[in-house]
């Protein structure tokens, strides 16, 4: 008892909550509308100094409100499967998960292993789950979110704090080096008229409603008028978002066949599931000159398409959580498609912010995400800032088509 009550000092809280602040208020200011690059590069750079010095047990409530900070909207998901009681049960639950791997860190005796331990977060995904990523505090700021970039800053502040001599303060002349220097515009020369040629289509359909059979009608009728728009303003290409047709699309022949005329017009891309020999896709249909082509979702939301524990476990939480469903099945590798004469990377949601759909650095990606079930939060900001991190990174312009907030172009240059 003794050990636990000196979590609980107000000191210990405080220094906690304090550092999450600084290492959450960017999220809160992108999405809000208000960005401050100098401030946020500040407040990072604060971040990451307090998680080199801060005691172990303020650690542990740094990595608690962090985690609350930045993911408090996983939870909000549950309304949608009758288990509202549960939000406030998973918020804590997430907050734990984050508060033992930072006091795992502030183990450490020494600032020269914590920021190693720092700098290998990004590599930590708790369940499969990978978006706490530190460099994306930086992500817009003056300061680079490559993660060569955030080693650098956390070698600076290293030597700073382990030695004694002036001299030390010669390292911030390698500052220069962690400055942002967005990408050029060469290996996108046909940005602009892409822009024009492809039409983004983003719905407004609450997650109540979305799956319901009385509405059913209603949200097709209302994907094939948003495609005959962009048919008559002369688009050569449509992108609606993930499961815009809220049914097994391949099993609907009759609006198979519709979308397979249009295509004859117009590229049509657009989210829904695919059912075949008893087993669940969430997946990308691509109509193109008269042909129907599906690509499989390769990364699935943990906990939401899969959930990421032994099979006996998971079978158990699907048959008391969400009525005995069973997990998505997943394609074997990324695929790519030809689209308005350039080439894409094929993205659904949670897995256009994963590096695993990256490889190769593909120059263009069409993502498609289904944000009304986390709609209100702060989940479509952060996965924005997360796209745009990836973008920057590997020379990426990411289309991105939403059910709820999100929609637009992504580019490197920002």
């Amino acid at each position: 008892m003794k050990f636990l009550m000196r979590y609980f000092t107000t000191p210990t809280i405080s220094l906690g909550f304090l550092s999450a602040i600084s290492a959450s208020t960017f999220i809160y200011l992108y999405h809000f509308g208000t960005h401050w690059p100098w401030l946020q590069a500040f407040l990072g750079t604060i971040a990451l100094l307090s998680w080199l010095l801060l005691p172990p047990r303020a650690m542990f409530w740094s990595g608690f409100f962090t985690g609350v900070f930045w993911f408090w909207w996983i939870g909000m998901s549950f309304r949608y499967y009758d288990l509202t009681w549960m939000i406030p049960f998973v918020i804590f639950a997430v907050g734990l998960v984050y508060g033992i791997l930072f006091g795992l860190v502030g183990a450490l005796p020494h600032p020269a292993f914590r920021a190693v331990a720092v700098g290998l977060l990004e590599f930590v995904h708790p369940f499969g789950f990978d978006w706490f990523r530190p460099a994306l505090m930086f992500t817009g700021s003056v300061l680079g979110d490559l993660l060569w970039q955030l080693w650098l800053l956390l070698a600076i502040l290293t030597i700073v704090l382990s030695f004694k001599r002036r001299g030390r303060y010669l390292a911030f002349a390698l500052l220069f080096f962690t400055i942002q220097h967005p990408s050029r515009g060469d290996r996108h020369p046909d940005l602009e008229a892409l822009k024009h040629s492809v039409q983004i289509v983003q719905t407004n359909i609450e997650q109540d409603k979305k799956w319901q059979p009385r509405y059913r009608n209603a949200i097709v009728e209302l994907n094939l008028h948003a495609i005959r728009l962009a048919m008559e303003s002369g688009k050569k290409a449509v992108i609606l978002p993930e499961s815009a047709f809220p049914l097994y699309l391949n099993h609907d022949i009759e609006l198979v066949e519709k979308l397979i005329d249009l295509s004859r017009r117009i590229t049509i891309v657009t989210g829904s599931l695919y059912y075949e020999k008893e087993k669940s896709y969430n997946s990308t249909y691509l109509f193109r000159d008269g042909r129907m082509r599906v690509m499989h979702k390769v990364v699935l939301v943990p906990f939401g398409e899969a959930v990421p524990l032994p099979k006996w476990m998971g079978r158990w939480i699907n048959d008391i959580f969400f009525d005995g469903a069973s997990d998505y099945v997943t394609a074997a590798n990324p695929s790519d498609f030809e689209m308005a004469g350039k080439v894409w990377r094929n993205a659904i949601c949670y897995e256009a912010t994963s590096d695993r759909l990256y490889e190769d650095d593909p120059q263009y990606m069409c993502a498609m995400s289904n944000n009304a079930w986390f709609t209100p939060s702060t989940e479509p900001t952060l996965q924005r800032l997360l796209m745009r991190l990836q973008a920057h990174r590997h020379g990426t312009v990411i289309f991105h088509a939403t059910n709820g907030p999100g929609t637009g172009v992504i580019t490197p240059y920002q």
